[in-house]
């Protein structure tokens, strides 16, 4: 058998692994919480208010590794593993570079090479995930906060717009590594008053209603493997339901009871 022989159009729909970034407070945990039989690492505490299984907080950058190990080597029943939050190990990270060069701050090595270390270690963590989620079968939820930056787009001016709290080189692993980086936010609306030259924007208002953006926009980061509609109600099922009506789409019919 050659490497030729093993050339296969063959799509594998496996388990998850996803980036849900947001607002605070707009319930990216309780998201997280509902996807099947959870585990939580916690590179900080915010699950406080939502009952969910989870490892103690980690306080340092092996605290993580090791309950990725833990759930890698150790019988369990759970099927999704959450990092609570992104930015929350990388700043782990970066104290572990801190302690392994006695140094007090991460700029101290120059040359950007304190970063350089943490985004290594970094990486670190999401390998130890994507083994995990192999091994064991787990879909793989990662939680992250944004802040609002400028972003200097080369085809217009300078603009605002959410961007993950990590470090430039981090976020873009982060991007890269997911099959879903989803935005949640408020749906809000544009109120104006007046016509023609008179109208005028009064501000803009939201209704309660949260929801999963999937495509990338002015605003902020989004990206699907699969072709989801623009907008998902925030709520594992309604995602689960959203990617099996593109997978079903998607699948060849029936003749005979035979695929064709």
């Amino acid at each position: 058998m050659t490497l030729m022989d093993s050339i296969s159009k063959q799509t594998a729909y496996t388990k998850v692994r996803m980036n849900v970034t947001g607002t605070d407070g707009i319930g990216k945990s309780t998201f997280a919480a509902g996807a099947p039989d959870p585990i939580f690492i916690c590179a900080e505490d915010g699950l406080r208010y939502i009952s969910v299984d989870h490892f103690p907080v980690c306080e340092t950058y092996s605290d993580i590794m090791q309950q990725i190990k833990t759930l890698g080597s150790e019988e369990h029943g759970f099927k999704t593993v959450v990092l609570d939050t992104t930015d929350a190990a990388e700043r782990l990270c970066q104290e572990q570079v801190k302690e392994t060069h006695n140094i007090k701050t991460i700029e101290a090595l120059g040359f950007g090479k304190g970063f350089t270390e943490s985004y290594e270690l970094f990486c670190q963590i999401l390998r130890g995930l994507e083994a995990l989620s192999v091994a064991k079968q787990m879909h793989v939820i990662l939680l992250s906060h944004v802040q609002i930056r400028t972003f200097s787009d080369p085809e217009h001016e300078p603009y605002d717009r959410y961007e993950l709290n990590t470090h430039k080189k981090v976020a873009s692993y982060i991007r890269a590594w997911v099959d879903f980086n989803l935005f949640a936010n408020h749906e809000f609306t544009t109120v104006k008053s007046g016509q023609g030259f008179n109208e005028k924007y009064r501000g803009k208002t939201f209704s309660d209603n949260r929801y999963l953006f999937t495509q990338r926009t002015a605003a902020f980061d989004a990206k699907s493997r699969l072709q989801l509609p623009r907008r998902i109600e925030l709520a594992w099922p309604s995602f689960v339901g959203a990617c099996e009506q593109v997978v079903n789409k998607n699948q060849p019919t029936k003749k005979g009871g035979q695929h064709v």
